[in-house]
Formats: structure tokens, sequence, C-alpha cells
């Protein structure tokens, strides 16, 4: 939401999202999948919940 609030791009929020999302989902905070580059394309909503 910060990155959003600043302005940021479309290109930019994709690349932060995947980046989370591989760090978080994929390669379990450092325990596996090293590496591993995400990329999300094609969008058109994502949404997130915690």
């Amino acid at each position: 939401m910060q990155a959003q609030e600043a302005g940021s791009t479309d290109d930019q929020l994709r690349r932060l999202a995947a980046e989370a999302l591989g760090e978080v989902y994929f390669r379990d905070n450092g325990r596996r999948a090293h590496g591993l580059e995400v990329e999300l394309t094609d969008l058109i909503d994502l949404e997130f919940e915690l």
C-alpha cells in the first residue's frame, strides 16, 4: 500500500508483489527454491488478504 500511495507504477507494483510472493510462498523465507525468480504477467486483478 505504501508503494502505491507513493506513486509507484503498475510495473513496479507487479515486481514488488512477485518478489513478496516468491519469498514467502515459493522460497519459504530462504528455506527452499533458492534462486527462483517469480514474475507476474498479464494481470487484471490481484488481491491479497492477510
